[in-house]
């Protein structure tokens, strides 16, 4: 499950949002401007892709996040290491630095997170 760069700018700002938001709170946040059914249509997509949940309150719908960011960011590393490297790290490694090598700091911060793994 995808999110579009469009649809990212929405989440965004629903993910920072401390609670459920509305539509319009949502198009006063966007820094690109969006016709109002533009961005219904992120909603619904979003929505249906379980990424979001929609509850109407009378006229108004308002909307919250089904997954973390985290936990979206989690996802799509994983599935773009999948695809791209059927899963190995090292041969993401090897296109990431190519025939060079990590340098010094790179190397610190892999080796203190891979000492942070539980």
């Amino acid at each position: 499950m995808r999110i579009s760069d469009s649809e990212m700018e929405v989440m965004r700002i629903i993910w920072d949002a401390s609670g459920e938001v509305t539509t319009s709170y949502i198009l006063e946040r966007l820094e690109t401007q969006r016709k109002t059914t533009t961005v219904l249509t992120f909603l619904k997509r979003l929505t249906d892709k379980g990424i979001i949940s929609t509850r109407k309150e009378g006229k108004t719908n308002f909307y919250a996040p089904l997954i973390s960011e985290e936990d979206y960011k989690k996802m799509q590393t994983e599935e773009f290491l999948q695809e791209m490297h059927s899963g190995s790290l090292s041969s993401f490694f090897a296109a990431l630095y190519g025939d060079g090598h990590p340098d010094k700091e790179d190397m610190d911060e892999i080796r203190e997170w891979f000492e942070n793994i539980d």
